[in-house]
């Protein structure tokens, strides 16, 4: 009787061991494909905003034209999901943290277009984005003229 009482103790504990350490499989499992997830996520944001920042800072008229025929491009292929637009600006882009408007000029290819013919080939321009707050994504490129 008293073997059996000892058994039957050591047959709950290796039990309660087995549930203990497959909850503790269950959680690590949880937390790593949560952590993969966030990793894709820089990876997507990267990969969405690298087609442009690659025309970040000083930039010769010719490659402003060039990220300009890139968003309209872009924004073309987006046509009917609004939040992926990206706006062409005269000026900094650094303070706008929203996606445009729909049926803002400045994500139309006749707004972009009106933009890019200012840009003359000699000169040099100071380009900067905008980013959307919630998303990382690039909704605006700012350009000025460089002293």
């Amino acid at each position: 009787m008293e073997n059996a009482s000892k058994a039957l103790i050591i047959a709950g504990a290796i039990l309660l061991s087995i549930s203990i350490i497959g909850i503790g499989m269950y959680v690590f499992q949880q937390a790593s494909d949560a952590m993969s997830g966030a990793n894709m996520d820089r990876e997507k944001i990267a990969a969405y905003n690298g087609d442009f920042e690659r025309y970040g800072d000083l930039q010769s008229g010719t490659q402003v034209r060039a990220l300009c025929d890139l968003v309209r491009t872009h924004n073309s292929a987006a046509k009917n999901d609004a939040s992926q637009k990206i706006a062409v600006i005269e000026g900094s882009a650094e303070a706008i943290t929203t996606p445009p408007a729909e049926g803002d000029t400045s994500t139309t290819p006749a707004g972009i277009n009106a933009i890019k013919r200012t840009k003359q080939q000699s000169k040099l321009y100071n380009v900067d984005f905008g980013y959307d707050a919630q998303t990382g994504f690039i909704v605006a490129v700012g350009i000025t003229e460089a002293p």
